[in-house]
């Protein structure tokens, strides 16, 4: 998330990774791979020691949007003849 759109963030939308995690579902290390992954960066960075990073809810929302439509592009049956080509004629009966 750029720097700009914080501006237009309240506080109740920035979660911490347990928060963040309940909120999208997941478990946080799911939160961690997508992070590692370059899926979802943190709005606002913590140092590692005494800060978290704090995740904002819209980037939540289109990791998970992202992940549901890669999904589907999956598991979605092949179109009959678009992807096959022409289909074969029927066998002639003599």
């Amino acid at each position: 998330m750029a720097a700009s759109a914080l501006v237009h963030l309240r506080p109740s939308e920035l979660l911490d990774p347990d928060q963040a995690a309940a909120y999208a579902g997941v478990a946080p290390s799911t939160i961690r791979q997508w992070k590692h992954r370059g899926l979802l960066a943190p709005a606002i960075p913590g140092d590692g020691h005494r800060t978290r990073h704090l995740y904002a809810k819209p980037d939540l929302d289109r990791v998970k949007r992202q992940l549901a439509a890669a999904q589907a592009a999956r598991t979605a049956p092949p179109h009959a003849t678009a992807e096959r080509g022409a289909q074969r004629p029927a066998p002639a009966i003599a």
